[in-house]
């Protein structure tokens, strides 16, 4: 009886261990080894896009999980603040005032840039990504046809001119 409920508590030890190291793992922001995009950076042409979006990501789904740097380089790049919401999360809209009015999609991060794909709110909604390169250069576009889930998603768009460069008003 005693030798049960020593092999149970082990048992329940191990598994709250591992499930707390998962949870953990599984919310921690990804680093970022390059600083923030500064305020003017060179835009990408859409061949370094798409040789950027090569790489391998590590996807982010939320957004307490984009790193401190990335948050940065948005409000730089775009001229705006960074004010995004979760994916499902209530988004301002013409209804809805009090709001972000950016919904993030997702975001990833790997060894040579970064990115912030997110749908813009308003009147008529629709996506957009911030890609951040390691090399201090970024581009901020507009997709044009579909909310894009995924990077190979966002690869289709990129390879088949499917965006809109944008540009922060000064």
């Amino acid at each position: 009886m005693r030798r049960t409920r020593r092999l149970v508590l082990t048992a329940l030890s191990v598994a709250l261990i591992a499930g707390s190291a998962w949870f953990i793992t599984a919310r921690r922001a990804p680093g970022v080894d390059f600083g923030p995009i500064p305020k003017g950076a060179p835009a990408l042409a859409q061949s370094e896009i798409e040789s950027l979006l090569a790489d391998h990501y590590t996807v982010i789904r939320h957004v307490r999980q984009v790193p401190l740097v990335l948050r940065e380089s948005f409000s730089n790049v775009t001229s705006l603040p960074f004010d995004m919401n979760n994916p499902g999360d209530p988004m301002s809209t013409d209804a809805i005032i009090h709001a972000p009015s950016r919904q993030l999609i997702f975001g990833a991060v790997g060894k040579q840039s970064a990115i912030l794909v997110y749908e813009q709110g308003s009147f008529a909604s629709f996506p957009c990504a911030v890609i951040f390169s390691r090399t201090g250069a970024a581009a901020w576009i507009a997709i044009d046809d579909y909310m894009p889930r995924d990077i190979a998603a966002l690869r289709r768009s990129v390879h088949e001119a499917r965006f809109s460069p944008m540009k922060p008003s000064t």
